[in-house]
């Protein structure tokens, strides 16, 4: 249709036994209403805040940070462009160098999405291994300006190393996390995209679940 947007879904799926960081709760979808037993059909979720694609607020690792409910609405949708870390292997750090090509294309107030591809491997062993943001390249996203940075695998951080040297940088600048990106392939890192990481409103919380999508400008 002439004049429709082209929207590209971004969101894992949230199902039973999905998986989740280590040491994360797990997740079930159970039926708690159902359309012989009742009126209507009712799910109920059990399951972490950071499950499946979501965003991580200040207080995920600051005790003094921002909950996820301090931030407005707009907070979470902007432009954005996506860079493409294609390149990078299993357990490789992702450099302040390796960043440098986009720098002309990031704005102030950017919402930034690395794509590395490790989407792919979601649910498998080999997730577990992906690429990560070096301490050093987190603090040039926040000197360039950005607002939210977004990650097509599971961890900012080194999830095998157990090292937190980006979620700090970022959060502590009130810089939003978003992890666990899914079909970041289907963006094409020369356009600029419009961007949504809105997530559930939980009072207080150092983050949730998102339904993350961009809108091709």
């Amino acid at each position: 249709m002439k004049g429709q947007l082209k929207v590209i879904d971004l969101t894992h799926e949230i199902r039973t036994g999905m998986m989740v960081y280590p040491g994360d709760p797990g997740v079930e979808v159970n039926e708690s209403l159902t359309h012989e037993a009742a009126f209507c059909h009712v799910d109920r979720l059990d399951m972490g805040t950071h499950t499946g694609t979501h965003i991580d607020a200040p207080y995920h690792f600051l005790a003094e940070g921002k909950r996820i409910t301090d931030f407005p609405a707009g907070t979470f949708v902007g432009e954005g462009v996506v860079i493409d870390l294609t390149e990078k292997k299993a357990g490789e750090a992702i450099t302040g160098e390796d960043l440098m090509p986009a720098r002309d294309r990031v704005r102030a107030g950017d919402l930034v999405l690395l794509q590395t591809g490790w989407c792919r491997y979601f649910g498998s062993e080999e997730y577990l291994d992906h690429p990560y943001l070096s301490g050093e390249a987190a603090e040039l996203l926040v000197k360039w300006g950005a607002r939210i940075v977004a990650v097509d695998f599971l961890n900012v951080d080194s999830t095998r190393l157990e090292q937190w040297d980006a979620h700090p940088a970022l959060l502590s600048e009130d810089v939003l996390i978003v992890e666990n990106i899914a079909n970041s392939l289907a963006l094409d890192p020369r356009k600029r995209y419009l961007f949504s990481f809105a997530p559930l409103k939980v009072a207080g919380s150092d983050g949730g679940p998102v339904r993350a999508f961009a809108i091709e400008r």
